[in-house]
């Protein structure tokens, strides 16, 4: 995404050469797996709660502007927890001399305050669009599913190979919604943090389309659809069950 419009075997190949072909499993590896857990940990706990809070009623009970409002929301804060995160994957994926030893928290340290946030834009459009898409349609892909599959009692395995299949599906979804901004925002990071050129996520994103056209804004698309997609099944799989799980503690405190 760095690279608008290259192919990704040329792009695959050029990381493989200068981190070797270990580098592709241990580069920027750490913020990364930080980033994914800090994200779904926030957006699985606070999504539920805020979407309550401001319309009394759970999101299963709401409609497509109630989750998208509450997706929207919980997008703030988990944006903000993850910025230093993303910051330092960048810098750790484009670190060909060694300077920062695959250290996160070596290039946390090294990055001044005033550039903690660089991409800030571009983070938060990527977050809030996805959530948004995500919650707003796992619903109706639902629907979609049961149609398919048939409705009527259910096993666990049924259930849950239902949950996985709408949940890939809305994270497909999102990924269509946030692709083109992650790619501005994956340029914008790079070009201040690495390139030392002061640039914005607007004029960044006319600078690409102008230059490798409209469509270069969904490069890596296919790895990206799959990532999310895969990220959707498993938060609509373990959702249900952790809930579950939340719900029978809380009632044998109560009962106690």
């Amino acid at each position: 995404m760095q690279s608008p419009g290259a192919a990704t075997g040329t792009l695959v190949s050029k990381f493989i050469k200068d981190f070797g072909p270990l580098g592709i499993f241990k580069q920027g590896i750490v913020p990364e797996v930080s980033r994914a857990t800090v994200m779904r940990g926030v957006k699985f706990a606070l999504y539920p709660q805020i979407h309550e809070k401001l319309f009394d009623r759970e999101p299963k009970d709401g409609t497509g502007s109630t989750r998208v409002a509450a997706a929207a929301l919980t997008s703030i804060p988990e944006v903000l927890l993850i910025m230093p995160l993303e910051v330092s994957k960048v810098l750790l994926t484009t670190d060909v001399t060694n300077k920062y030893s695959n250290s996160m928290i070596k290039a946390i340290r090294a990055t001044p305050l005033t550039k903690q946030l660089t991409g800030w834009v571009g983070v938060q459009y990527r977050q809030m669009s996805w959530g948004c898409a995500y919650f707003a349609t796992i619903g109706p892909w639902r629907s979609v599913v049961d149609k398919f599959m048939g409705e009527g009692e259910e096993d666990n395995g049924k259930k849950m190979a239902k949950n996985l299949l709408s949940g890939f599906a809305a994270g497909v979804t999102g990924a269509c919604l946030n692709t083109p901004g992650d790619t501005i925002r994956s340029v914008v990071m790079k070009q201040n943090l690495v390139n030392g050129v002061n640039t914005n996520f607007l004029a960044t994103g006319r600078a690409i389309i102008k230059e490798k056209g409209a469509g270069s804004l969904y490069s890596g698309f296919g790895a990206k659809a799959a990532h999310l997609g895969g990220g959707g099944a498993l938060m609509a799989l373990l959702g249900p069950i952790c809930k579950e799980a939340l719900e029978k503690r809380q009632s044998g405190v109560k009962e106690e």
